[in-house]
């Protein structure tokens, strides 16, 4: 089978993460040059990608993998934030232990990533997408001890989430018999239909982190590494989530003004509810992580309008989120 340039995007941050981790602990320099370099690599093929789109990957005649205008934006995006959280964990991590552990999540995290961006078969995607919950779960644990229940409680909270997914994409094949993303298109009349958008929804909402599916973020920011609250809360969950929200709003979906409301409501409330809980936290993270929560309901309440300026707006500002959160 002839390589095709998006695989590259999944291939090499999973086989220069499992470098990293058989490295001998006294070679870490090794490890460290291998970590910039696949984070770089990975950084270069989105840019090509993005400037050579649309690229498609066909197997059997099924269109597994695409890259189209608003997948190549946020590939470019994770690419981007994958090389800065790698050369700053460089000088903040520097002498933490299972640093090993610590790049090769890190580069399986950027891989999966770039998988469920690139998926246009929704078993495809959702493989990338547990994959994703592990990889937060384990990066999260690398705290240390005190990070294990907070690590639990993602896990929880996420993993279940997923769950739903799972029904949204059993429902959806039930009513199509296609698993493939752009063949999809489910106008919200019925029960199935509505169930399966709320499901995918609900699934979006945990990973970006929107009320109320946003109890992991503080827990996080408090507990976890601060390159991993940078990467995956700040930054990587919001443009994972944010991009389910809008494929399933914009693409899988004909959405209703019913559903287009009730988005509003919750986008709404998150920005109104996170923003009360920040006013009140004494501890620098957790203020931090409940702004991020409250951004999120622009994000949401952008795409919940249905208008093409909203549209743009909500994932504009999951970009902008993205690199100011980060920075922060």
């Amino acid at each position: 089978m002839p390589m095709n340039l998006l695989h590259y995007l999944i291939i090499i941050p999973f086989i220069v993460g499992l470098l990293c981790l058989v490295v001998p602990k006294k070679l870490s320099k090794l490890r460290d040059l291998l970590a910039i370099g696949g984070s770089l690599a990975t950084f270069y093929f989105t840019i090509v990608i993005f400037l050579r789109k649309p690229v498609e990957w066909f197997y059997n005649d099924l269109l597994l993998l695409k890259v189209d205008n608003l997948s190549g934006f946020i590939l470019l995006a994770i690419g981007l934030f994958g090389v800065l959280i790698v050369v700053y964990s460089l000088k903040f991590m520097a002498g933490k232990e299972r640093l090993n552990e610590y790049y090769t999540y890190l580069l399986w995290t950027i891989g999966g990533a770039c998988g469920a961006i690139l998926a246009n078969n929704l078993i495809l995607l959702l493989v990338f997408w547990g994959f994703l919950g592990l990889t937060l779960y384990l990066l999260i644990g690398i705290g240390g001890p005190e990070a294990t229940a907070a690590a639990k409680k993602t896990f929880i909270i996420v993993g279940g989430s997923d769950c739903l997914m799972i029904l949204g994409i059993a429902i959806i094949w039930f009513l199509t018999g296609s698993f493939q993303m752009d063949n999809i298109s489910v106008h919200l009349t019925g029960m199935l239909p509505t169930i399966a958008f709320i499901s995918l929804t609900i699934a979006s909402f945990a990973k970006a982190g929107a009320m109320p599916l946003h109890t992991w973020i503080p827990d996080c920011a408090e507990k976890a590494p601060i390159p991993v609250t940078a990467f995956l809360p700040a930054s990587l969950d919001k443009l994972l989530g944010i991009y389910l929200l809008a494929r399933v709003a914009l693409d899988l979906f004909v959405m209703n003004k019913s559903m287009g409301l009730l988005l509003l409501i919750v986008g709404a409330f998150t920005i109104i509810a996170a923003v009360m809980m920040a006013l009140v936290q004494h501890d620098l993270k957790k203020l931090l992580s409940y702004h991020a929560v409250s951004q999120v309901g622009y994000m949401v309440l952008g795409i919940g309008t249905g208008n093409p300026i909203g549209i743009a707006g909500g994932i504009f500002h999951m970009l902008n989120h993205a690199i100011y959160k980060s920075c922060l």
